[in-house]
């Protein structure tokens, strides 16, 4: 399939929403309720060996969760994943050790977003291949440490603003689930990176990036800032 083009943050003009496309853009999420993954992205989808595998948020205190997620700091639980279920992997970060694993992933798994201990993944290695590091998140050292020091990310977590009202759903698009919003004028503190996802028109702009949270995504259209609500260009998910 092919690729559109993203469209930054723009005053949009009457000619050019005439001609815009309607196309839900993709790229490195899945609407909710995917389960195949494109080709470009296959190594990004991974499906889990054990039963009742938790995906974990933490709804009073997500900024904590997501620069080290633990059964402590992310203590919510979304979804228990079964046996063989797929899920997308965003980016992986170090938390707590789980089986001599301290990789945590934020995934969606179709009908939710949070964390999950890399340990329950069905992959020999500690560290998933073509995944990359969760910005804000401290490095552990080996390989891990390497592969960070080798990205030069700029690392988070990042702080952004609603100017209005908007919904925090569970993949970058307006037709997934809503778990959260950000009220007009509140400041978040947990902002992990950014996305391409659905096309967003409101209020006279146009923009496809999503803002990612410990807990799911955010349109940049409502936000504070340029077309990345703020956040560093080299910050994509």
């Amino acid at each position: 399939m092919p690729r559109f083009p993203s469209f930054r943050r723009s005053v949009a003009t009457p000619a050019t929403l005439a001609v815009a496309t309607a196309a839900v853009l993709l790229a490195t999420a899945p609407t909710a309720g995917a389960r195949t993954a494109p080709a470009a992205q296959a190594g990004r989808y991974y499906h889990t060996w054990a039963t009742d595998v938790s995906v974990r948020v933490s709804e009073a205190d997500p900024n904590t969760c997501g620069r080290h997620p633990s059964v402590a700091n992310c203590p919510d639980v979304r979804e228990h994943l079964q046996p063989s279920t797929q899920f997308y992997v965003y980016c992986q970060g170090p938390g707590q050790t789980v089986g001599g694993n301290p990789y945590w992933l934020m995934i969606n798994s179709g009908t939710t977003t949070g964390w999950m201990a890399s340990y329950y993944v069905a992959y020999p290695d500690n560290r998933l291949p073509d995944v990359p590091d969760c910005p804000g998140m401290s490095g552990v050292g080996g390989a891990g440490a390497q592969a960070a020091a080798r990205s030069a990310r700029a690392l988070g977590p990042y702080s952004v603003t609603a100017y209005e009202t908007v919904n925090i759903r569970s993949a970058p698009n307006t037709s997934s689930r809503a778990f959260d919003k950000i009220r007009a004028g509140e400041t978040r503190s947990d902002a992990l990176c950014w996305t391409h996802g659905e096309t967003v028109r409101d209020h006279g702009y146009t923009n496809d990036v999503w803002i990612g949270f410990t807990e799911g995504w955010a349109s940049a259209v409502y936000l504070k800032g340029n077309e990345y609500a703020g956040l560093p260009a080299d910050a994509k998910c």
